[in-house]
């Protein structure tokens, strides 16, 4: 009998602690890793021409179309100021292939200008001061139609390619630094030229869905025609539809040729009109 008691007695001090020692243990298991959403400077993947290093969700597509109207708002009441056209035009549809990179393939129809390029985001650094997204773009462009030439001309192939850094201030203040570099940037030149150019551009994002936008690509060696390119303009946004009305002085919009400078004066108010359109496609 007392040894069923001193049996008993053990068993009933053992229990507690074997529970506590459960309990004890389970309060050290691993806990589970949080998933942060991607981090988002940017909403859009472009600024006016420049691009940011935003990106899109594998499988998704991205379509644009921009337009530069040619007259200018200092040609006055005879082209309705910059309204009355024609106008340049870009259509472009990318498609992600990954979370981290898309590919673009787009059309202008100055000198019938097709372009591949893809773009790969290489590093999302968070901070409570100055996060910072890095990416890169690199393409080729084909003019197929250049007056006096064959579309299969090795002069009319044109190769980019861009660093794109990312940051932005108080949640509000987004700025972007895109040193770009192109090769052949004048393709109408008997000898081969290229161009350096470090673009710079900054959106301030006013509420939600209404932001303002500014961008500068100063030529620093190179080919350039006549001005560096300037733009600024507003963006509303709409749940994965960017619209952007801009005033710049340069007609053009495919990379390789916004690149290589514009032709028209910012100074002297030769603004053209134009907007860019882009959708975000989900299936």
């Amino acid at each position: 009998m007392r040894v069923v008691s001193v049996i008993v007695l053990m068993l009933s001090l053992s229990f507690p602690a074997a529970i506590l020692a459960q309990s004890g243990a389970s309060s050290w298991k691993r806990s589970d890793v949080e998933h942060l959403p991607p981090l988002q400077l940017f909403h859009s993947t472009h600024a006016v021409n420049l691009p940011t290093a935003e990106v899109m969700l594998q499988g998704n597509f991205e379509f644009e179309i921009s337009h530069r109207f040619v007259p200018t708002i200092a040609d006055g009441a005879k082209t309705l100021w910059g309204f009355d056209g024609p106008a340049n035009i870009r259509l472009a549809l990318g498609y992600a292939y990954s979370n981290d990179g898309y590919v673009t393939l787009g059309r202008s129809n100055v000198h019938d200008n097709l372009d591949l390029n893809i773009k790969h985001q290489l590093l999302a650094h968070r901070s409570d001061l100055l996060p910072l997204l890095v990416a890169v773009r690199a393409g080729a462009a084909w003019n197929t139609d250049v007056p006096d030439r064959d579309a299969g001309d090795n002069d009319n192939l044109q190769y980019y390619a861009q660093l794109i850094l990312n940051t932005m201030y108080d949640d509000r203040f987004a700025v972007g630094l895109v040193p770009s570099y192109v090769e052949n940037s004048h393709i109408l030149c008997p000898e081969r030229q290229y161009s350096f150019v470090l673009g710079l551009h900054a959106q301030y994002y006013v509420t939600d869905v209404f932001n303002v936008l500014v961008e500068w690509a100063p030529t620093i060696s190179g080919w350039r025609t006549r001005h560096n390119t300037v733009a600024f303009g507003i963006e509303l946004e709409t749940g994965g539809h960017f619209f952007k009305i801009i005033l710049t002085n340069n007609d053009l919009l495919n990379p390789t040729q916004v690149l290589a400078g514009a032709a028209d004066s910012f100074n002297d108010g030769d603004w053209h009109i134009g907007f860019n359109i882009t959708r975000l496609l989900a299936f």
